[in-house]
């Protein structure tokens, strides 16, 4: 017990929940420096902590906050939210914390903001916004909190400030708007003007310098100069009639002419056009010598046609041949001299058939002896031609 308040810190822990185990009949209850993420609805009553007065949720990892996450704590006078990664919270959030007096909601990420209520209470009376990133403040930002006595607007993106934003705020008693990026124009010095009129404790952005007792003031004594001549200056003399003499003209060789008359893509333009015309000649001398005039139809070298007439010839003599055999049956092929066998010395191979040894005959020749009905068979280079009719 201390001023007569329960208290439970747990700081630096790197708790993820608000339920630690902590007595429920906590009021002060501490949970900075730790990694809480989300607030879900209900979340404090049903764990029990329904008599937390002052509730210290910063510098954690905030991001959603439900809608419900406080209903149920009618006791709650003091919330700190700042140094978290909220972007959006419901305007209505603390509907159920009747008692709230004090909300810190700063370092926190409020870019845009809508022209509608960002925080709707009754009796709530300090809320810091500092360094929220907030750009600009629509006029009904501020229209619900009737109470509203110190508002902190420091550190933020905004450049202006229209007196209407404050009206709504009939009890505002100090402001801060420490901003380097105040614009000291018209509006904004009447708004300051506007502010300082009605008793509010308010630090002025736009203020005009004044002299200081402690500057001196130094007089000019002016210092007089001769005129300057500006012959002796700049060196003039007189300028000589010189004849200028020409230089004789060269006369320009066909490549500077070319390069002088055609630019780099013309020149392009002309090598292709007659790269085409020398293509397109050479074609047709070719297509001249080696083909018929108007036909166009290519003749074979005379070697070739020689070729073939030898081949059409052969085989015109082997067919007449073959023809004349079948024709003449009795024509004997090949000649009598090429069938008959006999030794260089002119006597024959073999022995007369039949004839008892130490017996000689006059030499017969193998093919004079015939049977009745002997089929002669041509050669054997003739066996593999044949015709059949």
């Amino acid at each position: 017990m201390e001023e007569g308040l329960n208290r439970a810190r747990c700081v630096d822990q790197n708790i993820i929940s608000i339920s630690v185990g902590v007595p429920k009949e906590v009021q002060v209850y501490s949970l900075r420096h730790n990694a809480i993420s989300e607030l879900e609805n209900f979340c404090f009553v049903e764990n029990g902590y329904k008599s937390i007065e002052v509730l210290d949720l910063s510098y954690n990892l905030i991001f959603w906050v439900g809608l419900h996450a406080f209903s149920g704590m009618d006791k709650l006078v003091h919330v700190d939210l700042s140094s978290n990664r909220l972007r959006f919270i419901p305007s209505d959030i603390f509907f159920d914390t009747p008692e709230l007096k004090i909300l810190d909601i700063s370092s926190n990420i409020f870019e845009s903001l809508k022209n509608e209520p960002f925080i709707m209470h009754a009796k709530l009376e300090v809320l810091n916004l500092n360094n929220c990133r907030i750009k600009n403040l629509p006029v009904r930002l501020f229209n619900r909190l009737p109470n509203l006595k110190k508002l902190d607007l420091s550190e933020n993106y905004v450049v202006t400030l229209n007196t209407d934003v404050l009206v709504p705020l009939r009890k505002l008693e100090r402001i801060e708007l420490r901003n380097d990026y105040w614009q000291c124009t018209e509006d904004f010095v009447a708004t300051e003007t506007w502010i300082t009129e009605r008793g509010i404790t308010y630090d002025r952005q736009c203020k005009k310098r004044g002299p200081k007792m402690s500057e001196k003031i130094i007089s000019v004594v002016p210092i007089e100069k001769n005129p300057v001549e500006i012959n002796k200056v700049w060196n003039i003399s007189t300028v000589n009639n010189l004849t200028i003499t020409e230089k004789p003209t060269q006369p320009l060789t066909p490549f500077e002419k070319f390069d002088k008359d055609f630019s780099a893509l013309q020149a392009l333009l002309i090598g292709i056009e007659v790269g085409l015309a020398i293509g397109i000649i050479g074609t047709y001398i070719w297509l001249n010598k080696f083909c018929k005039c108007g036909a166009l139809r290519c003749t074979r070298p005379q070697r070739r046609q020689r070729y073939l007439r030898g081949q059409r010839r052969d085989g015109d003599m082997r067919t007449n041949l073959l023809w004349s055999t079948v024709v003449n049956p009795d024509t004997e092929t090949p000649p009598p001299y090429r069938r008959d066998l006999s030794l260089p010395d002119g006597s024959p191979p073999f022995r007369a058939y039949g004839l008892p040894s130490g017996v000689t005959e006059t030499p017969l020749q193998i093919d004079a002896i015939r049977l009745p009905d002997r089929g002669e068979t041509p050669p054997p280079p003739y066996n593999e031609c044949r015709i059949n009719i």
